[in-house]
Parts: C-alpha cells; structure tokens; sequence
C-alpha cells in the first residue's frame, strides 16, 4: 500500500500562502525569456524552468485559471506519496485538470485508492499514465472498484492493467460497463486474461456484439469447450485482433471478407438492434455506433 510519508513540506506550504493570488497565464514573453515568476515557481516545485513553461505554453487557456497555490498544494501533497516531481510536471501535462483538486478532496481520493492495497509502484504507475483517476470522488472509487475486481478474479495487478487500457470503466455508467463485461465473459467466453490488456471496454457494445457476430456467422468464432480453461488460447482471432481495428482491417486481415460486405452486415445488424431495443432507451445508448 502507498504510504504517505509523515514529514509535511513547509517550505512548499509556506509558499503557497505567499503566491496564492498568482495564476500561471503566461511563461515565455516575447523575447523567448521565462518570467520571473515561473523561474521561482520551477524552483519551488523542484522542476525545470524550462519544462515548466513548456507545459504552461501548451495549456494557456486551460492553465490561467489556477493559481500558483494549486500547483503547490498538489506537489506538496503527491510527493509524499513519492511521487516525482517530474512525473507530477507529466501528469499536468497529460491532464490539466488535476491542478483543480483542492487538497481535502486529493487526500480523500488517495486514502480511497490506497485502501485497496494495490502495489505500491504499479499504482502510482497508473496515476502517472492516467491522471484522471485524482478526479474521482472517494465514495466512487470505493464503490467502483470492488465490482470491477469481482471480474478479474479480484486480482489487483489485472484490474490496474485493465484501467490503463480503458480507463473509461471508472467514470462511464457502470450498466454500459457490466453488459460490456458480461458479454465478453459469458457470450465471447473469455476468461479475464484475454482481455484485461486490449482497450475492449474503451469501445462500444455496438462494435463489439456486431465484430463477434459477423465472425461467428462466418464460421470463424467458435463456441469454447465448456471443460476447457476459460483462460486457455483457443483458434479464435484475438480481442484485441477484432476490436482494436478499423472496420476495414477488421474485414480484411481478420474475417478474410471485402470491406462493403462488412459495411452490409453491419448496417442490417445495428436494424435489428434498434427494432429489439425499440422500447428501451437506455440500451439504445449502450448499443450506440457513432460510424
């Protein structure tokens, strides 16, 4: 479990208090020469000046709404989950919208994910890749990934691969999620490490029931032998082979078909979807296609 450390950062806090009313609009002025104030807050943070005004430069409008403090309060408060200073520079970069946080509710989403007892290094690996996860309230965290862990065998390390590849199954109606994930597990016959590691979730139920249709109408998707290990390799293209591709490819390189024969089924199977869901909106949403 990430522990945090004990000793608090005074320097950093009392800066915070100092510099509170400045935002961080602006880091190179017309001569290509950092300011000031973005020299001293790099110092502060322990960062680059250099790098610091290259992630303020590639979010201006997004960046001149918070202050100085906001930078140091989150820097203050992650590194001493050790987190890096430069990965904590990576992650606004990737997600502005972390320098939102206030303190109390950072603290109540680290306590929430370090419940879990997820280890140490693979989590913070995935916070780094996926900022998005300090954006969760606690109460969704604790109520989230209890049900997603009930789907890879409750084993911590296969739900953060998971949640790298897809990290959608946080924040998208858990309704959408479950019949995505019993569809995969009950229809495809899949065990959890055949898709833990593809970004299947990230797509529609639409693509995924119309991609595994077409393969099962052509022969080429066969039902699994129901004494077999449902994590054992069968001769049926990959998920990540049927879902990671463009229609296209996926007529191609894995069905062996033209792309208009796909194109065909496709229109006629999203028909039949509409007539069956006719009377339910909500699973007119979750079988939505955006093609």
């Amino acid at each position: 479990m990430l522990l945090m450390r004990t000793f608090r950062t005074c320097y950093l806090c009392h800066c915070s208090k100092m510099i509170a009313s400045k935002n961080m609009s602006v880091a190179v002025n017309e001569l290509n020469v950092v300011p000031e104030h973005v020299c001293n807050l790099a110092k502060q943070l322990n960062v680059k000046s250099s790098m610091l005004s290259k992630v303020i430069n590639n979010h201006q409008e997004k960046l001149k709404f918070y202050t100085e403090s906001r930078w140091l309060v989150l820097f203050e408060y992650l590194t001493q989950y050790d987190f890096k200073t430069s990965e904590l520079l990576e992650m606004i970069d990737s997600n502005p919208d972390i320098l939102s946080i206030n303190r109390q509710n950072l603290q109540k989403c680290m306590i929430a994910w370090t419940n879990f007892r997820f280890e140490d290094k693979k989590l913070r690996q995935l916070i780094i890749s996926q900022p998005s996860c300090l954006l969760l309230d606690d109460k969704e965290i604790l109520s989230r990934i209890p049900k997603l862990l009930s789907y890879v065998g409750n084993k911590q390390n296969r739900l953060l691969e998971l949640i790298s590849y897809s990290p959608n199954i946080l924040f998208d109606n858990w309704k959408y999620i479950e019949s995505k994930l019993d569809y995969i597990l009950l229809n495809m016959e899949l065990g959890p490490t055949q898709f833990v590691t593809t970004s299947v979730l990230s797509s529609t139920l639409f693509d995924l029931k119309c991609r595994h249709n077409f393969l099962v109408k052509l022969g080429m998707y066969k039902p699994r032998d129901p004494k077999a290990n449902p994590n054992l390799i069968t001769g049926n293209p990959s998920l990540k082979a049927i879902i990671e591709t463009s229609d296209k490819q996926f007529a191609v390189k894995v069905a062996g078909v033209t792309a208009e024969e796909f194109f065909v089924f496709k229109k006629i199977f999203k028909k039949q979807l509409d007539e069956e869901n006719d009377d339910d909106s909500d699973e007119r949403e979750y079988y939505s296609d955006d093609d």
